[in-house]
């Protein structure tokens, strides 16, 4: 026999020397060879005693390798499992089940872990607290078998635990003894047991929507107590993958619903633990499940800033802020508000702690609404190739292109054109000679545009003499696109202007109405728009190249009045006089929407004009209200 199994004479004189099981722990054992001693552990310890096949090799306290290589395999990798992932086992509290401890007097390995809170064999919850005494079962008693009190573990009772939990028991204890596993779910293959311990933990406390501040940093985690709402949530989350993860996720989203978080604040450390914590590749299918997660249901939009996130996960995420999806649709972040207040778009708001707010909504809803579309040019697509201004466009748009229309039919939804009606406008002059610079009795359509400050019916004429023959471009302007390259004979483009401006004193435009008012320009085209001033408009576009009559102006100035007079006659804030006014019923200008005139206005009525002399003591067949544009009024 090899001299390592013979007792040296410096070892102690034990008295029985068992040799441990093939599924034993390491506690567990020592307080059996402890016991069968007469010895505590602590006195096992002194003497130089633990767990480890060379120690207990000198010992004799195990056979040969040859006789049982199965048996010093295990005592090896548990020793070295002790040894370099202490954090695996549950050294300062006991916890069995008492069914195995009753069909076999020993301490099984994977009692002495953390987190298996079911047995794999019987299926009931184990026990860490003994029922004579009340007290938690601890490593110091004398007994294996027995309560520091006296009480036989055989006897006590076990409840029936979670299917669930079992067989999550179950792959944990294959996985610390390397024993077959069967048919793991997918987060747990090719996991060893330290990671299985850390991806239950993370489950368990991360995915709790109740879970403290720092969820990882458990209490208690090696008493029952502590330990089986963290298992138990893990192991319906794993045995429901990735299905049951998703749920978890999306409900911690939904509990921070309405508040402006970004996946960090969302899910706070279990975002950082998922790609610090998992570094490993063996966690691919749980990152996997994540980002997958993120592209389908995350609600907060991801940016380009996220560098964990790939940039095809960023790509192909289906909530999306509402600035990229605007920037998409060219239009603007309030226009999507009003689309989505009027479709069956899916969206989402959220508001920050200074009350901001972000709106994020489905890409494929987004898709959907560019099918619609095909065959058609975009506003700035037609400007570019027009060579016109944004302003000129806007003015133009619908004279030039009586078929284009908005997205939807919405009023403030982006125009499409039908890339035809561009293509053959840009056909109706060909062939022209090219010039580097105009001659001094040449203009291009381009100078009139910038410098020459046509109205919108000037220049549609302009082009509809082009595309009639009546007005012929002498050539081309190099360096220019579009119609704005069209060079002119100056006198020619004069004369048509002429002819068109004949009559025209008798109008002005809405600018110089509200600068006639005194009013800006937004009031004076909310009463064009509401119909308390009678607007002709040049074209089709609603509120562009419009025009007003001064018989109309004149008529709306006798039968009105602006609020800031009524207050200079009272002497008191315009805020104060509308208020005394709507205490009498009367009340200012309002249209039929929700978008309020940004000035008060009132009728000028018999009603009014009889508060106002009873209010400033005038008699009320004296009394002369205040005129429009400043007018001085005087209480006779």
């Amino acid at each position: 026999m090899n001299d390592l199994y013979l007792t040296p004479a410096s070892a102690p004189d034990l008295l029985l020397r068992p040799h441990p099981c093939r599924h034993e722990g390491p506690q567990g054992y020592l307080l059996r060879l402890a016991e069968a001693n007469c010895m505590t552990l602590k006195e096992l310890s002194q003497v130089g005693i633990h767990f480890d096949p060379a120690c207990l090799s000198r010992h004799q306290l195990l056979p040969d390798p040859a006789l049982d290589p199965l048996l010093h395999a295990h005592v090896a990798r548990i020793a070295q499992l002790t040894e370099s992932k202490g954090r695996v086992w549950n050294q300062h509290h006991a916890r069995f089940c008492p069914l195995c401890l009753a069909e076999d007097p020993t301490w099984q390995a994977s009692w002495e872990v953390y987190f298996l809170d079911a047995c794999p064999r019987h299926g009931v919850w184990m026990v860490d607290q003994c029922r004579s005494c009340g007290q938690p079962l601890n490593w110091k008693r004398d007994a294996l078998l027995r309560c520091q009190c006296g009480s036989d573990l055989r006897e006590e009772t076990a409840g029936p635990a979670p299917d669930n939990l079992r067989r999550l028991a179950a792959i944990l204890e294959d996985k610390l003894l390397h024993w077959p596993e069967g048919n793991a779910p997918a987060p747990l293959t090719h996991l060893d047991a330290d990671q299985t311990q850390r991806l239950m933990r993370f489950l368990g406390t991360h995915m709790d929507p109740m879970a403290n501040p720092r969820p990882m940093k458990l209490r208690n985690s090696g008493r029952l107590e502590g330990s089986w709402p963290v298992s138990t949530l893990a192991a319906e989350i794993i045995f429901k993958w990735p299905e049951g993860f998703h749920q978890a996720l999306s409900q911690l989203q939904a509990n921070s619903s309405g508040e402006k978080k970004g996946l960090m604040d969302t899910f706070q450390h279990a975002y950082t633990y998922l790609y610090k914590g998992f570094k490993e590749a063996v966690f691919r299918d749980v990152r996997k499940a994540f980002e997958e997660w993120i592209t389908v249901y995350w609600k907060g939009g991801v940016t380009g800033k996220n560098g964990r996130l790939s940039e095809l996960l960023r790509k192909n995420s289906q909530w999306i802020a509402a600035a990229k999806a605007a920037h998409e649709l060219e239009i603007s972040p309030k226009q999507l508000r009003r689309l989505i207040a009027d479709s069956d778009i899916e969206w989402e708001e959220i508001f920050s702690i200074t009350g901001r707010k972000f709106l994020t909504v489905r890409r494929d809803q987004l898709d959907q609404l560019q099918e619609h579309l095909t065959g058609e040019i975009t506003m700035g697509e037609a400007m570019k190739k027009l060579g016109i201004g944004k302003v000129r466009m806007q003015r133009l748009l619908t004279l030039l292109f009586p078929s284009a229309r908005r997205v939807l039919e919405k009023e403030y939804l982006p125009w499409r054109i039908p890339r035809g009606e561009v293509d053959a406008l840009l056909d109706t002059v060909t062939d022209l000679p090219v010039l580097t610079i105009a001659e001094e009795h040449q203009v291009s359509l381009g100078y009139i545009l910038k410098f020459w400050h046509w109205t919108g019916d000037e220049i549609l004429a302009l082009v509809e003499a082009v595309k009639a023959g009546t007005l012929k471009p002498q050539a081309f302007l190099d360096g220019t696109r579009g119609i704005s390259r069209w060079i002119f004979d100056v006198a020619q483009v004069r004369g048509l202007q002429q002819r068109l401006n004949s009559g025209r004193s008798n109008w002005v435009s809405i600018p110089e109405m509200a600068r006639i008012l005194g009013v800006k320009q937004q009031v004076a085209y909310w009463l064009t728009h509401h119909g308390f001033v009678q607007a002709e408009r040049l074209g089709c576009l609603k509120n562009l190249g419009s025009r007003v009559s001064r018989e109309e102006l004149e008529r709306f100035q006798r039968n009105h009045v602006l609020g800031r007079e009524i207050a200079a006659i009272l002497g008191r804030s315009s805020k104060k006089t509308s208020q005394l006014l709507a205490e009498q019923g009367i009340y200012p200008l309002t249209g039929q929407g929700a978008d309020p005139c940004r000035m008060l206005i009132y009728s000028r009525d018999n009603e009014l004009q009889r508060f106002l002399a009873q209010l400033t003591g005038s008699p009320p067949g004296a009394f002369r209200l205040v005129g429009f544009l400043g007018t001085d009024g005087n209480n006779q």
